[in-house]
């Protein structure tokens, strides 16, 4: 029984979404960044390219460091729909 307040020990779904999801949700977040970013395409291209690394690095903590597996799941799944609206909404 945990109380008010503490988090669950990590399982495997917790640490799946912080290897797998939180890096594909980092790096869909990064191209979706470059996407909106009103600029000419090869400074787009870098923007990506920069943004990834510290992108990358920090999703996985931010899944770990979270409540629950649900929790880090759902962060994962918010950030993966955003990003991908934010692509289609940038096609041409």
């Amino acid at each position: 029984m945990t109380l008010a307040g503490t988090r669950a020990r990590p399982g495997w779904r917790w640490v799946l979404a912080a290897a797998v999801g939180a890096p594909l949700a980092a790096l869909l977040a990064s191209l979706a960044l470059s996407a909106v970013v009103p600029v000419s395409p090869d400074l787009r291209y870098l923007v990506a390219c920069v943004a990834v690394a510290p992108l990358m690095a920090a999703a996985p903590c931010a899944a770990l460091l979270a409540r629950s597996e649900a929790r880090a799941w759902a962060g994962v799944a918010l950030t993966c729909c955003v990003s991908l609206l934010l692509l289609w909404r940038a096609l041409p």
